[in-house]
């Protein structure tokens, strides 16, 4: 495996890095991203955005059975998160706010699409906005915005390790 090249920028970089990023969480590891699941669906550079899915099991339902809320603003605070991730290279990052807004039940055996989207990025914060979508993109679930910091601690280059070739994830 090859390191991560931070300098590079296209789409084929961005879709390289996010595939292997999100791949990452899906492990047995126990971790709350592993237990979501996430799954790359697509990005565009030019737009700065990312598009995730998350299959909702029955452990994630709340007791009158539907998604529970704060597992939905994990799903876009993990999305956040990714995007962010690549816009801020090795920069380890940080939520600073998070507000999620719910206007429909995510029900069990839904699919939720969180698409998120950098609405501006400068040197130390990144803003981003995102919908929840479920039923193949028909109804609008959940909306999200956050603001992400870039932090002056690094990744070491060796700790990123990327696949060489997008065929190989």
């Amino acid at each position: 495996m090859a390191t991560v090249d931070w300098s590079c920028n296209s789409q084929q970089d961005m879709e390289r890095f996010l595939c292997w990023y999100l791949k990452g969480f899906n492990r047995e590891s126990g971790d709350i991203y592993s237990l979501l699941h996430p799954h790359f669906l697509r990005c565009d550079y030019a737009q700065k955005s990312l598009t995730v899915f998350f299959n909702v099991k029955d452990w994630a339902l709340n007791p009158e059975g539907t998604m529970h809320g704060g597992l939905i603003s994990t799903v876009f605070d993990g999305t956040f998160g990714a995007l962010c991730h690549y816009w801020g290279k090795q920069r380890f990052i940080t939520t600073v706010s998070l507000s999620t807004t719910f206007l429909k039940p995510v029900l069990p055996g839904d699919t939720l699409v969180v698409t998120a989207k950098a609405t501006s990025i400068g040197r130390t914060l990144m803003s981003m906005t995102a919908e929840g979508t479920t039923h193949d993109g028909e109804r609008l679930a959940a909306t999200a915005f956050t603001t992400f910091m870039f932090l002056d601690k690094e990744f070491s280059r060796e700790g990123w390790m990327c696949p060489p070739e997008r065929d190989a994830l």
